[in-house]
């Protein structure tokens, strides 16, 4: 009979479903947030674990594994706008790194048990190494302008307006030298789209126009020059919101600025800092 060692079992299931959870980041375009994908990979270990006890062999069972999947990408990439797009990559990912690592244990002669709807291959640890570095390189190569995306550092903004709250992602750009010349506070640049719940409706059809009319309409705007990004003229409105938070912490040293054009490409992201 083969013996089955659950603490070696989970240690192997979470770096697996780890660098799964990461390599679906890196596909995805989205920063590497390794204490939810730890979480995320812990959940799966947990799963897969549980799995071989006889009562609970219906958690590996293929109507199972979608929720499984559904739940790993819910833990690791919950804040994330594209969650079916996050848990399509992430099969992806697993049936590319699967297979392969699969095909590598049958390809060395390692045995193999059931468990629930299953194979289980116990693979010499090298050999498991090996697999991920090509799968890894494979999708570094074929992803290459999205994983260079995914290497920026985009930031969870909040500003607060007047009783109403938004909440989006903003792109850290150590290029960005905008700032407000009455105050000397740097500038938080975000698509009109993503602040427009910080204003009435009558207000926000301003924030897509120029921004002289912008000011000339919402209370509390001013004017600021800029360079470098789309919009009327050389001026964005701005205004500073009553609470800035980002990445959780208070900055009182921004304010925010609106730019009727969309900023990001992909979408990952909707202002710039």
């Amino acid at each position: 009979m083969e013996t089955i060692y659950l603490d070696e079992l989970f240690l192997l299931n979470l770096v697996i479903d780890y660098f799964l959870l990461l390599g679906t980041a890196k596909i995805c375009a989205l920063p590497f947030r390794r204490g939810r994908f730890l979480a995320g990979a812990a959940l799966g270990a947990v799963w897969c674990c549980l799995s071989l006890v006889p009562k609970l062999a219906w958690l590996d069972g293929p109507v199972m594994r979608p929720v499984l999947a559904a739940a790993m990408t819910l833990v690791a990439f919950g804040p994330e706008r594209r969650l079916w797009r996050c848990m399509g990559a992430f099969l992806g990912v697993s049936a590319l790194f699967g297979g392969a690592v699969f095909a590598a244990g049958l390809y060395q002669g390692s045995r193999t048990w059931q468990s629930g709807g299953g194979r289980i291959v116990r693979l010499d640890m090298r050999v498991l190494v090996i697999s991920f570095a090509l799968c890894w390189g494979l999708v570094s190569l074929v992803f290459r302008r999205t994983v260079k995306n995914a290497q920026r550092r985009v930031l969870d903004v909040t500003l607060q307006r007047r009783g109403r709250t938004v909440r989006l992602r903003a792109l850290e750009d150590t290029g960005n030298g905008l700032y407000d010349p009455l105050t000397g506070c740097a500038a938080l640049v975000a698509e009109a789209e993503a602040v427009r719940e910080l204003f009435s409706p009558q207000e926000a059809v301003y924030l897509y126009g120029p921004a002289t009319e912008a000011v000339e309409h919402i209370p509390g705007l001013r004017l600021i020059p800029y360079a470098g990004i789309g919009g009327d003229g050389h001026l964005l409105a701005a205004f500073r919101p009553d609470k800035i938070m980002v990445e959780g912490r208070e900055r009182q040293d921004l304010i925010a600025a609106v730019a009727p054009k969309t900023i990001g490409t992909d979408g990952s992201y909707q202002a710039v800092l």
